[in-house]
């Protein structure tokens, strides 16, 4: 994601959540716009742009892909089990959370939870690690809206 600030170029990485201050051809970037950009981290900051490490550019590409968060398989001997609890927004942006008398889950999957009280049926993932920071990943294989 690509903002201008005080006349620099201010990249926000989606993994790590690092801003950047590129230089090099950055003329044609929008405002707003996620893209892919390559190049080489310097490790002196500009006094002119603040805003992060300067990041020499050599390649930029608009990012027009989508993350295919789809879980693997369960590993061998996961069982199916039954969770309640309130399903809410994660801490981090796109994770949904269940907070439940067992502990807080990281929902997982194409099944969609609504927030509030529900009843989830699914495979706790131990061997499945997620950039939420919360909880143990749920794969979810059914869900029931608790009134």
């Amino acid at each position: 994601m690509t903002s201008t600030d005080n006349g620099c170029t201010v990249f926000k990485n989606d993994r790590g959540a690092t801003q950047w201050v590129l230089i090099g051809e950055t003329g044609t970037l929008r405002a707003g716009t996620a893209y892919i950009v390559e190049g080489v981290a310097m490790d002196a900051m500009d006094p002119a742009c603040p805003q992060g490490l300067p990041f020499q550019v050599t390649k930029v590409t608009e990012g027009t892909f989508v993350e295919d968060l789809t879980p693997p398989p369960p590993a061998k001997g996961s069982g199916v089990t039954t969770l309640t609890g309130v399903a809410a927004q994660g801490v981090e942006a796109g994770c949904r959370v269940l907070q439940t008398d067992k502990g807080v889950f990281v929902l997982v999957g194409k099944i969609p939870v609504p927030d509030g009280r529900v009843e989830v049926r699914g495979v706790a993932r131990v061997d499945m690690a997620t950039t939420c920071q919360q909880g143990t990943a749920f794969e979810v294989l059914s869900v029931r809206v608790l009134g």
